[in-house]
């Protein structure tokens, strides 16, 4: 399929058509969960890394500290404490069917501070995620439940907030619900693109054909053939700085309606299929997400309620065809735009000479298990699915531990299993192995009859390693007014857990994996004298470094 770029003005008509969610949601029962000013710098279904935005982020003024607030009655039913993620969260249930979710936090008021220290203490880890009776932790509406934070993988402090269907666990647009955001101002078309189906070049690279052109003016010509469009779009709320997601999209011919998608609430059991809903060879190419304004193959989303062409078309004669994409954010601020498309007969090259196969490749069938072997010294298995198209999939032998099995660009829905065989000395050093990807993530892996194996998300290239290093521990603060402190870090396989000891009882440290910092204050004040102070760090291939000190307490 053949990818025609191009750029468009942005002087486009404005509309306040709002558009109205499929469901009926209760919009007097909850409030937001911050007093005063709500700025919301996130909204929800953005296009983020491998998976939709589920939630609002909201701002705290560059602050941690800000007084996080229960929207409706209910009870906290889950408690996750994290390094990455979501970091600290808490999960609110409410009577009306929703769970609303507050993410990134710094710490809690009590007795909900007591209830997760008690259980820290308890298990003796900082990670744990906990799921308290109903008639345990019960909170009224407006009750302060937590203080914000930027734990995880936040990259700033700010809220992360959700509401989600409690018995599908689907997160829903929490705008529907009667929190309000201050948006005036309506999506912005970046950039247009246009696809051209063709069954061959799909099969070989698992995206459509793709040739630039440069746009002067609204009216195009094109070859013969089947066509589809893409977008990539932002929306704005105050300022043309804002970069929020776009959640109703509509595509006409002619007036006609062909394709409609409406986004207002996803299953995270299919969060990576947003790379099938993306340009992803674009987004690995350029950044770009791109919204692609069609039903690719083998998407299990029900965006699509109306789309009577899936959004493909046909240009078979030369009569002018007038198109209109209409994109809507949730409060009914409109841009569109219109092209017109006049078709003509293809002269020169045809679309299969513009490629040539690799020697060595997998013809791998979408509905079907694949499996590719390297000899008996490395064997990759696909299950059903994991391709979301027929895909002519390239494999390389790099070195004796190293191969490129497909694409960086192509996505996969599923993890698919990668196996090395060991020779004799490596077997003995099987519990210090990792299999690793050639962008530096390291995933561990398991032994099984002289196999190493592990599961991994991406194609790319993998080589196995061996880590016999140990973690690297740096002391920050020891004891300053019951504060410690320390830099952890490992080089391959990564942090797995720690331990830390005061006098041979465990004191409970705080881990923010993205600072690579633990840190603390011990509950109880330490007394007069010398006192043995101990950290036990260990790394996935179970590599363990002690740190140990004994400090003097005036």
């Amino acid at each position: 399929m053949r990818l025609i770029v191009f750029y468009l003005a942005l002087f486009l008509s404005l509309f306040k058509v709002k558009a109205q969610p499929y469901g009926q949601f209760p919009s007097n029962d909850f409030i937001p969960p911050f007093e005063g000013k709500l700025e919301i710098i996130g909204t929800f279904c953005e296009l983020r890394n491998n998976h939709f935005h589920g939630g609002l982020d909201i701002r705290t003024d560059s602050k941690i500290g800000r007084h996080v607030l229960a929207i409706g009655d209910g009870y906290i039913s889950r408690i996750n404490i994290s390094t990455h993620g979501y970091g600290k969260v808490l999960y609110i249930t409410h009577k009306n069917g929703y769970t609303s979710v507050y993410a990134h936090l710094h710490d809690f008021p009590e007795p909900i501070k007591w209830y997760i220290t008690k259980n820290h203490y308890l298990l003796q880890t900082f990670e744990m995620e906990l799921f308290p009776e109903p008639d345990l932790l019960q909170v009224k509406k407006g009750q302060h439940i937590a203080y914000s934070g930027n734990t995880g993988g936040s990259q700033g402090p700010h809220l992360h907030f959700e509401i989600r269907d409690t018995k599908t666990e689907e997160p829903v647009n929490p705008l529907f619900f009667g929190i309000k955001m201050k948006d005036v101002l309506p999506p912005a078309f970046r950039s247009l693109y246009l696809y051209k189906k063709d069954s061959l070049e799909k099969l070989y690279n698992g995206h459509y054909s793709s040739k630039a052109l440069n746009l002067k003016n609204r009216t195009i010509t094109l070859p013969y053939g089947t066509y589809a469009f893409g977008a990539h779009l932002v929306d704005y709320a105050l300022s043309a700085g804002d970069n929020n997601g776009v959640n109703y999209l509509e595509v006409f011919r002619n007036k006609n309606l062909i394709y409609q998608c409406h986004i207002e609430r996803f299953s995270f059991a299919k969060n990576r299929m947003m790379n099938n809903y993306i340009d992803y060879k674009r987004n690995k190419e350029s950044g770009v997400k791109m919204h692609k304004l069609f039903i690719d193959d083998g998407s299990t989303y029900d965006f699509w309620k109306t789309s009577p062409t899936d959004g493909w078309f046909n240009i078979e004669d030369s009569i002018p065809q007038v198109f209109k994409i209409v994109a809507n954010d949730a409060y009914g601020n409109q841009k569109s735009m219109e092209i017109t498309i006049i078709g003509h007969q293809e002269k020169g090259l045809q679309i299969r000479e513009y490629f040539s196969y690799s020697k060595d490749f997998k013809h791998c069938i979408a509905l079907q298990a694949n499996t590719i072997e390297f000899g008996t010294e490395c064997i990759v298995k696909f299950e059903p699915n994991t391709f979301y198209s027929d895909y002519k999939l390239p494999y390389i032998k790099i070195s004796s531990t190293s191969y490129r099995v497909g694409v960086e660009n192509v996505p996969v829905d599923k993890k698919f299993e990668i196996k090395f065989l060991l020779n004799p000395r490596q077997s003995l050093l099987a519990n210090k192995l990792t299999i690793c990807q050639s962008n530096g993530k390291s995933f561990g892996g398991e032994y099984h009859h002289f196999y190493f194996s592990t599961k991994v998300k991406e194609l790319g290239t993998y080589y196995l390693a061996i880590d016999t290093i140990k973690p690297v521990i740096q002391a920050v603060s020891l004891n300053k007014k019951g504060y410690f402190s320390f830099i952890i870090k490992d080089y391959l396989s990564g942090i797995k857990d720690y331990d830390f000891y005061i006098d041979d009882e465990w004191v409970l440290l705080d881990y923010e994996s993205k600072n690579s910092l633990i840190s603390g204050r011990i509950p109880n004040k330490l007394g007069s004298g010398k006192h043995l102070i101990k950290l036990i760090v260990r790394d996935h291939r179970d590599n363990e470094k002690l740190f140990t000190k004994i400090i003097q307490v005036p």
